[in-house]
């Protein structure tokens, strides 16, 4: 009777996979990543989810939308991350440790796409399939992960720049603070955004790296406005920055110095709606993360998914930013995980 049982329950699974994720997957064809043959019904799956950190909004954002999979779907989703950006090395460890502990499948944001390569051989050697969300990996091997999942960043950095150069005048000076130098996504986020500002006639000064980091922000920031005092509004491709951008230029007792970031953050929320941030390019962490574990899930069931999938950003300020908060807080509450 049991065995039936497990067997309807696991029919249940699968078609509640399919009415869930309709889009990127294919017809049900057994891959050999497929856990089937192992035993395993979909209820008993492990899924570790490893983001870059864990030291801001934003990625608890990913956590939340990976739980709320997990308990959609009533698998195990264990979420870990390093305690800063800059970590590859804990990173790399944490991605070891997911193979020796016996993971179904790793969802993985790449802090370093480069030294992360390594670790990606690491789980294709052991027959374990990865999905990569928030920022590609570093290689032409596309054998090394299952599918990726995240913002088009360059073209979303193209829309913070065009949105600046909407508040400013032609001629007038910019300048970028940007993450750790060597990570992919911060550099689309850096060309996409210049290459908008300097095309619509707008002057960047300066491009200068706060490895993702407040505290080092504002220290660039203040620089850069002592270098150059007419400086007329600030891009940071996180929102940790664009804060840090903020607070320095307040410190200094300037206005009217526009100030853009990157993520849609709580905090970065909260400014916009007090009127000091100017705006931030919201990108989707929740559905990154619910999708990263339905696309591992649907992979461990033996479907095809797509390879590359696509998430839309949003440009957050004054006048949108309340209802876009308010869908993000109901989901956040719905998955329990708590935010910094």
């Amino acid at each position: 009777m049991k065995k039936n049982l497990r067997k309807w329950s696991a029919l249940a699974l699968c078609l509640m996979l399919i009415m869930l994720v309709m889009a990127g997957c294919g017809g049900g064809k057994e891959t050999e990543t497929s856990k089937e043959s192992e035993g395993k019904i979909g209820s008993d799956y492990e899924i570790t989810v490893i983001c870059m950190a864990l030291n801001s909004d934003y990625w608890h954002m990913v956590e939340a939308g990976a739980k709320l999979a997990g308990e959609e779907l009533g698998i195990s989703v264990d979420v870990i991350g390093p305690n800063a950006e800059s970590d590859s090395a804990a990173q790399i460890n944490m991605v070891e440790d997911a193979c020796n502990s016996g993971s179904d499948a790793i969802v993985l944001a790449p802090n370093e796409p480069t030294s992360l390569v390594s670790a990606a051989k690491t789980v294709k050697s052991n027959d374990i399939p990865l999905v990569v969300i928030d920022a590609m990996l570093d290689t032409d091997d596309e054998s090394l992960y299952s599918c990726f999942i995240g913002t088009g960043n360059e073209e979303a950095g193209a829309e913070g720049g065009k949105f600046i150069a909407s508040q400013l005048q032609e001629g007038d000076k910019v300048a970028i603070i940007r993450g750790l130098n060597g990570q992919v996504h911060h550099d689309q986020r850096t060309d996409g955004a210049q290459a908008a500002m300097e095309e619509a006639g707008l002057k960047v000064v300066s491009v200068q790296p706060a490895d993702s980091d407040r505290g080092k922000a504002v220290n660039v920031a203040e620089n850069m406005l002592q270098s150059d005092g007419d400086i007329k509004a600030f891009y940071a491709t996180n929102d940790d920055m664009a804060l840090g951008a903020l607070q320095a230029v307040k410190s200094l007792g300037l206005t009217d110095v526009v100030i853009v970031g990157f993520d849609g953050t709580f905090n970065a929320m909260d400014s916009i709606e007090d009127g000091e941030l100017t705006a931030s390019i919201a990108q989707q962490p929740i559905e990154e993360g619910y999708q990263g574990v339905v696309n591992a899930v649907n992979i461990l069931n033996g479907e095809t998914v797509e390879k590359h999938q696509t998430l839309e950003a949003v440009v957050l300020t004054k006048e949108n930013v309340t209802d876009f908060r308010v869908n993000v807080e109901d989901l956040i509450e719905k998955s329990g995980v708590k935010l910094n």
